[in-house]
């Protein structure tokens, strides 16, 4: 498995698959960033690729593609050095590098290993028209495309022409829930009054300019709100400068890790995804795994995972609809997840659908 990542989301994403496919009985071997932060108990990580820069700068030049391209040849060096020395059955790949690019590696890769794709979503939030060219591309050149629900299937389909596979995003076993009175008190938020959390990553698909408006328009009737996470988009900043102007608000902003970002959803009453767009969200997961209801856009993607999990409330991005849904009655908590070892087993039959894939497709 390969995530070029190193922190985030689907940086964790990448450890439950790990974790999976170990309690399902494979050998995964995680091909990581050299500044991967996940754990890695029972399985190997090879930390060898070099440090990425995410993101893209308002302005860029020619240098700034000849970086990203210098970028990209190392990742590649490294994934087909990889390749050869651990002998895998199957490369699963979790994230792109260079989206211009990529579609080219995986289908040199292709010619000697299954290759499986992972996609997230299925064209990013932040791109330009020409994405779904290159994201179809990088599609069709895998032996085998994964997505989290029926909509990216069919996302997937429209795009490229190639049918995914659907498994569903998987669910942190992150210990437990912390009391919510605990990690209250522990951050510094008031244990008697309504708490509700946007957390993660702060871009602009996050459509966090919705809380802006309801924040403003309820005053002091409006429940607490932390909003915390890593500023990623700079478009964002105006939106942010909002919130912080909210008397009910409280803005920590900076990287959260794994522990901190928990004990911000245990401290809520309910996580908020306003999402404009999303094929589907590691912060609804890890609010799944940890007990607290969500409250979600109609999105579609997220909308369908929102409802096929039960995990809380979808509403439409209007800011009457959500000032009404945050003072009234919350969604209940989410029930159950399936086990790790469940995933697990879906991920093993979809690569050997895609080891059978690569048989016919090199067979003399």
């Amino acid at each position: 498995m390969v995530d070029p990542s190193g922190r985030g989301g689907i940086a964790l994403y990448s450890e439950l698959i790990a974790k999976a496919l170990l309690d399902a009985g494979a050998e995964p071997r995680l091909l990581a960033g050299r500044r991967f932060e996940a754990s890695s108990v029972g399985y190997r990580v090879l930390r060898r690729i070099p440090p990425l820069a995410w993101g893209r700068p308002a302005r860029v030049g020619v240098g700034f593609y000849a970086r990203r391209a210098w970028e990209w040849v190392g990742w590649a060096i490294v994934l087909l050095s990889a390749s050869i020395t651990e002998r895998p059955d199957v490369v699963h790949i979790q994230a792109p590098v260079n989206r211009r690019l990529d579609a080219h590696l995986i289908r040199g890769l292709a010619r000697r290993v299954p290759v499986v794709w992972t996609a997230h979503d299925v064209v990013p939030h932040e791109s330009d028209g020409r994405d779904a060219g290159r994201f179809a591309e990088i599609y069709r050149a895998a032996t085998l495309v994964i997505v989290h629900g029926p909509p990216a299937a069919a996302a997937v389909s429209e795009l490229a022409g190639v049918q995914a596979t659907v498994i569903a995003h998987p669910v942190a076993q992150l210990g437990g829930p912390i009391p919510r009175a605990e990690a209250r008190r522990r951050l510094g938020l008031p244990v008697a009054q309504r708490v509700l959390a946007a957390v993660g990553f702060v871009r602009a698909y996050k459509g966090y300019d919705l809380l802006a408006d309801v924040w403003e328009e309820l005053g002091q009737d409006a429940p607490t709100l932390i909003v915390a996470g890593e500023l990623m988009a700079e478009s964002e900043r105006s939106v942010l400068d909002r919130l912080n102007c909210c008397d009910k608000v409280l803005l920590r902003l900076g990287y959260l890790p794994d522990d901190e970002m928990r004990a911000m959803i245990c401290a809520a009453d309910a996580v908020l995804l306003p999402y404009r767009a999303g094929s589907d969200s590691g912060v609804l997961h890890l609010a799944r795994a940890l007990g607290v209801p969500v409250i979600a856009s109609d999105a579609p993607h997220l909308a369908a995972s929102v409802k096929a999990t039960g995990a809380g409330a979808v509403l439409p991005r209007e800011s009457v609809a959500w000032a009404h849904a945050i003072r009234g009655p919350l969604p209940p908590p989410p029930p159950p997840a399936p086990t790790l070892r469940a995933t697990g087993r879906a991920h093993l039959r979809a690569y050997e659908q895609a080891r059978a894939r690569h048989r016919r497709a090199t067979s003399p």
